[in-house]
């Protein structure tokens, strides 16, 4: 912790504050979380057959909006050490959610000619990821608002006076 008062030290720029080493190893561990607990997810919930319905992942990405607006609003605001947003958002929930792996579940679905299956993946992907993230923001809200929290998501302020 610096001595000298943050009013009177120059503000750290995003890029600053997103290469500090804590900031990067929180990133590493949450995003090694996130995609261990995706495969585990992939592994319990569709198996091994290619052309199943990918349950799995159809669970990690609805759960990681869900999540990812939850902590935009309310968790966010409660828990405010510099690197909870880096742990859990950029690291865990975005390496737990991922459109790569969606993409290429859609991609094997269309060539394996399994429409039954790839239809309702993707509108429920899809629609529900939107439906469950704002669900998720409005329940943070609703918390935020309960505990006498902010619910704007904008942090910066209080990331500067920690450091």
């Amino acid at each position: 912790m610096s001595s000298t008062p943050a009013a009177t030290r120059p503000a750290m720029s995003a890029l600053d504050r997103a290469l500090r080493p804590d900031v990067l190893i929180a990133v590493m561990l949450g995003g090694a979380l996130g995609a261990l607990l995706r495969e585990l997810f992939a592994f319990w919930f569709t198996g091994s057959a290619s052309t199943a319905f990918p349950l799995g992942i159809l669970l990690a990405n609805l759960g990681g909006a869900f999540l990812l607006g939850l902590f935009a609003t309310w968790i966010d605001g409660l828990i405010r050490h510099h690197v909870f947003r880096p742990f859990w958002e950029a690291g865990f929930v975005r390496s737990f959610t991922t459109l790569s792996t969606f993409s290429l579940q859609s991609i094997v679905l269309i060539e394996a000619g399994a429409w039954g299956t790839f239809i309702p993946y993707v509108m429920i992907s899809v629609v529900g990821g939107l439906i469950l993230i704002w669900c998720g923001e409005r329940l943070g809200a609703f918390f935020a608002a309960r505990a006498g929290g902010t619910v704007d998501g904008d942090d910066q302020a209080r990331v500067e006076e920690e450091l």
